[in-house]
Protein backbone atom coordinates (compact mmCIF):
# COMPACT_ATOMS: atom_id res chain seq x y z
CA UNK A 1 0.00 0.00 0.00
CA UNK A 2 0.98 3.40 -0.85
CA UNK A 3 1.30 6.12 1.80
CA UNK A 4 0.12 9.56 0.62
CA UNK A 5 2.24 11.24 3.39
CA UNK A 6 5.27 13.46 2.06
CA UNK A 7 8.61 14.41 3.39
CA UNK A 8 6.98 17.51 4.21
CA UNK A 9 4.76 15.57 6.07
CA UNK A 10 7.18 13.99 8.18
CA UNK A 11 9.05 16.59 9.36
CA UNK A 12 5.81 19.26 10.17
CA UNK A 13 4.81 16.21 12.30
CA UNK A 14 8.24 15.95 13.97
CA UNK A 15 7.98 19.44 15.11
CA UNK A 16 4.55 18.81 16.71
CA UNK A 17 5.60 15.19 18.34
CA UNK A 18 8.81 17.26 19.58
CA UNK A 19 6.91 20.50 20.41
CA UNK A 20 3.99 18.08 22.42
CA UNK A 21 6.87 16.66 24.53
CA UNK A 22 8.16 19.76 25.85
CA UNK A 23 4.55 20.78 26.66
CA UNK A 24 3.77 18.09 28.72
CA UNK A 25 6.72 19.14 31.27
CA UNK A 26 4.59 21.99 33.04
CA UNK A 27 1.53 19.49 33.10
CA UNK A 28 4.03 16.86 34.93
CA UNK A 29 5.30 19.38 36.87
CA UNK A 30 1.89 20.98 38.53
CA UNK A 31 0.77 17.52 38.96
CA UNK A 32 3.22 15.65 40.04
CA UNK A 33 2.51 11.72 39.55
CA UNK A 34 5.15 9.28 41.63
CA UNK A 35 6.45 8.15 38.18
CA UNK A 36 7.95 11.78 37.41
CA UNK A 37 11.11 13.64 38.22
CA UNK A 38 12.06 16.83 36.40
CA UNK A 39 16.02 16.12 34.66
CA UNK A 40 17.39 16.92 31.49
CA UNK A 41 17.09 12.83 30.99
CA UNK A 42 13.13 12.79 31.25
CA UNK A 43 12.60 16.12 29.51
CA UNK A 44 14.69 14.00 26.68
CA UNK A 45 12.86 11.41 26.96
CA UNK A 46 9.64 13.17 26.50
CA UNK A 47 10.72 14.99 23.68
CA UNK A 48 12.33 11.84 21.61
CA UNK A 49 9.58 9.52 22.50
CA UNK A 50 6.41 12.07 21.29
CA UNK A 51 8.63 13.00 18.23
CA UNK A 52 8.62 8.61 17.24
CA UNK A 53 5.11 8.47 18.10
CA UNK A 54 4.04 11.23 15.97
CA UNK A 55 5.92 9.83 12.97
CA UNK A 56 4.24 6.38 13.27
CA UNK A 57 0.69 8.21 13.70
CA UNK A 58 1.34 9.87 10.21
CA UNK A 59 2.50 6.87 8.42
CA UNK A 60 -0.16 4.94 9.67
CA UNK A 61 -2.65 7.49 8.63
CA UNK A 62 -0.85 8.12 4.87
CA UNK A 63 -1.56 4.37 4.62
CA UNK A 64 -5.04 4.92 5.64
CA UNK A 65 -5.62 8.02 3.68
CA UNK A 66 -4.53 6.89 0.70
CA UNK A 67 -7.60 4.23 0.68
CA UNK A 68 -10.04 7.23 2.11
CA UNK A 69 -8.94 11.07 1.59
CA UNK A 70 -11.25 11.82 4.16
CA UNK A 71 -9.05 10.19 6.97
CA UNK A 72 -5.73 11.40 5.42
CA UNK A 73 -6.80 15.07 5.93
CA UNK A 74 -8.08 13.68 9.29
CA UNK A 75 -4.79 12.48 10.39
CA UNK A 76 -3.68 15.72 9.67
CA UNK A 77 -6.00 17.61 11.64
CA UNK A 78 -5.41 15.57 14.79
CA UNK A 79 -1.74 15.88 14.97
CA UNK A 80 -1.84 19.97 14.77
CA UNK A 81 -5.09 19.14 17.26
CA UNK A 82 -2.63 17.75 19.60
CA UNK A 83 -0.29 20.25 19.36
CA UNK A 84 -3.06 22.78 19.99
CA UNK A 85 -4.56 20.84 22.82
CA UNK A 86 -0.77 20.43 24.72
CA UNK A 87 -0.30 24.47 24.19
CA UNK A 88 -3.82 24.60 25.88
CA UNK A 89 -3.31 22.40 28.68
CA UNK A 90 0.42 23.44 29.04
CA UNK A 91 -0.14 27.09 29.21
CA UNK A 92 -3.07 26.21 31.72
CA UNK A 93 -0.95 24.05 33.85
CA UNK A 94 1.92 26.64 33.85
CA UNK A 95 -0.05 29.51 35.03
CA UNK A 96 -1.85 27.55 37.84
CA UNK A 97 1.90 26.34 38.59
CA UNK A 98 3.02 29.31 39.32
CA UNK A 99 0.11 31.05 40.73
CA UNK A 100 -1.13 27.97 42.57
CA UNK A 101 -4.66 28.74 41.37
CA UNK A 102 -6.82 26.09 40.33
CA UNK A 103 -10.25 26.98 40.45
CA UNK A 104 -12.65 30.17 40.57
CA UNK A 105 -12.92 33.14 38.67
CA UNK A 106 -9.17 32.98 37.44
CA UNK A 107 -9.27 29.98 36.34
CA UNK A 108 -11.37 31.56 33.67
CA UNK A 109 -8.75 33.92 32.30
CA UNK A 110 -6.15 31.20 32.43
CA UNK A 111 -8.09 28.98 30.30
CA UNK A 112 -9.55 32.06 27.72
CA UNK A 113 -5.49 32.49 27.37
CA UNK A 114 -4.81 29.36 26.88
CA UNK A 115 -7.51 28.74 24.32
CA UNK A 116 -6.26 32.02 22.74
CA UNK A 117 -2.58 30.91 21.61
CA UNK A 118 -3.95 27.40 21.36
CA UNK A 119 -6.74 28.74 18.44
CA UNK A 120 -3.89 30.94 16.78
CA UNK A 121 -1.17 27.83 16.84
CA UNK A 122 -4.67 25.50 15.83
CA UNK A 123 -5.09 28.36 12.33
CA UNK A 124 -2.09 28.50 11.08
CA UNK A 125 -1.76 24.18 11.30
CA UNK A 126 -5.18 23.89 9.57
CA UNK A 127 -4.60 27.30 7.14
CA UNK A 128 -1.03 25.91 6.08
CA UNK A 129 -1.45 21.75 6.38
CA UNK A 130 -4.54 20.70 6.87
CA UNK A 131 -7.33 21.87 4.90
CA UNK A 132 -4.41 24.16 2.35
CA UNK A 133 -5.64 25.81 -0.59
CA UNK A 134 -3.73 25.99 -2.98
CA UNK A 135 -2.68 29.83 -3.83
CA UNK A 136 -4.12 31.58 -1.13
CA UNK A 137 -2.01 33.62 1.06
CA UNK A 138 -0.89 32.84 4.33
CA UNK A 139 -3.67 35.03 6.36
CA UNK A 140 -6.79 36.33 5.28
CA UNK A 141 -8.25 39.00 7.46
CA UNK A 142 -12.02 37.26 5.82
CA UNK A 143 -10.87 33.61 6.34
CA UNK A 144 -9.33 34.30 9.84
CA UNK A 145 -12.84 36.39 10.92
CA UNK A 146 -14.64 33.26 10.37
CA UNK A 147 -12.11 31.29 12.01
CA UNK A 148 -12.57 33.43 15.07
CA UNK A 149 -16.18 33.58 15.04
CA UNK A 150 -16.34 29.22 14.63
CA UNK A 151 -13.84 28.68 17.65
CA UNK A 152 -15.86 31.53 20.21
CA UNK A 153 -17.98 28.85 20.30
CA UNK A 154 -15.49 26.26 21.56
CA UNK A 155 -14.05 29.09 23.78
CA UNK A 156 -17.12 29.61 25.36
CA UNK A 157 -18.00 25.87 25.83
CA UNK A 158 -14.35 25.01 26.65
CA UNK A 159 -14.47 27.05 29.55
CA UNK A 160 -17.35 26.90 30.75
CA UNK A 161 -16.96 22.78 31.28
CA UNK A 162 -13.51 23.79 32.85
CA UNK A 163 -15.11 26.04 35.18
CA UNK A 164 -18.26 24.44 36.43
CA UNK A 165 -16.34 21.40 37.26
CA UNK A 166 -13.45 23.10 39.07
CA UNK A 167 -15.13 25.49 41.04
CA UNK A 168 -18.91 24.39 41.43
CA UNK A 169 -18.56 20.77 41.55
CA UNK A 170 -15.10 20.57 42.69
CA UNK A 171 -12.98 17.65 43.50
CA UNK A 172 -13.99 14.12 44.52
CA UNK A 173 -12.15 13.01 47.35
CA UNK A 174 -8.85 11.83 47.55
CA UNK A 175 -8.38 13.91 44.24
CA UNK A 176 -6.10 17.19 44.43
CA UNK A 177 -7.24 20.23 42.99
CA UNK A 178 -3.85 19.87 40.74
CA UNK A 179 -5.39 16.46 39.13
CA UNK A 180 -8.97 17.43 39.28
CA UNK A 181 -7.65 20.59 37.23
CA UNK A 182 -6.70 18.48 34.27
CA UNK A 183 -9.38 16.42 34.57
CA UNK A 184 -12.11 18.72 33.76
CA UNK A 185 -9.85 20.17 31.10
CA UNK A 186 -9.45 16.61 29.18
CA UNK A 187 -13.29 16.18 29.67
CA UNK A 188 -14.11 19.91 27.90
CA UNK A 189 -11.39 18.48 24.89
CA UNK A 190 -14.07 15.78 22.90
CA UNK A 191 -16.90 18.66 22.11
CA UNK A 192 -14.62 21.21 21.36
CA UNK A 193 -12.79 18.90 19.26
CA UNK A 194 -15.74 17.97 17.36
CA UNK A 195 -17.09 21.36 17.10
CA UNK A 196 -13.40 22.69 15.53
CA UNK A 197 -13.03 19.64 12.92
CA UNK A 198 -17.17 20.45 11.88
CA UNK A 199 -16.91 24.34 11.74
CA UNK A 200 -13.14 24.71 9.94
CA UNK A 201 -14.14 21.95 7.49
CA UNK A 202 -17.48 23.49 6.47
CA UNK A 203 -17.01 26.97 6.93
CA UNK A 204 -13.47 28.08 7.42
CA UNK A 205 -11.75 26.59 5.28
CA UNK A 206 -14.61 25.44 3.05
CA UNK A 207 -13.10 25.14 -0.81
Amino acid sequence: MVSVAAKKDFFLVSIIGALFGLLLIPILENIQPPFWEFNLLNAFALVIGFFLFANFALMIGGLLGAKISSLWQFAKFGAGGALSAAIDIGILNLFSLIFQIFSGPWIILFNGTSIAFAMTNSYLWNKLWTFKKDGSSVFQMKEYSKFIGATLGSLIMGSAIVYVLTTIVGPPPNISMEIWENIAKLTSIPPVVAWNFIAYKFFVFKS
